[in-house]
């Protein structure tokens, strides 16, 4: 049954400092426009950490299904991570929804940006685990 509005699970607020974890659940991505984008993230003040098999490759995908739900459900997972941005969107995000695990997502509410071919992750967070996504730039 999806979320009412009011049961939504809204994340804390990001801080100066904090720790964004940037994931790769669609397209994958090149190590320059990676380091740009960390680099734009840490320009405003907040640290950036990512898994180095982000950069792995599966056709055009950034590697296999295991590997982005991996990603995915460790960052959300990770304590010291406030947020989670998508590198890119592109395709295949699709894939990763039926072997998520909600159960880890939901106990651990996180902002989570994204846009594009993200928007499949944005409303199964939103509607099956009642998590506030929020739609912007990568």
């Amino acid at each position: 049954m999806p979320a009412t509005e009011s049961s939504r699970l809204k994340p804390p607020a990001l801080r100066a400092g904090d720790l964004i974890g940037i994931v790769a659940p669609a397209s994958n991505i090149k190590r320059e426009n990676l380091d740009a984008g960390c680099e734009a993230l840490q320009c405003h003040g907040y640290r950036t950490v990512y898994s180095e098999s982000i950069l792995n490759q599966d056709l055009y995908f950034a590697g296999s299904v295991e590997r982005r739900v991996r990603e995915l459900e460790e960052m959300f997972e990770r304590d010291d991570v406030r947020a989670i941005v998508a590198a890119r969107g592109g395709y295949g995000a699709n894939y990763l929804l039926p072997k998520l695990d909600l159960a880890k997502i939901k106990a651990h509410p996180k902002i989570f940006v994204g846009y594009s071919d993200l928007t499949a992750l944005l409303t199964y967070f939103t509607d099956a685990a009642g998590l506030i996504t929020f739609h912007g730039p990568m």
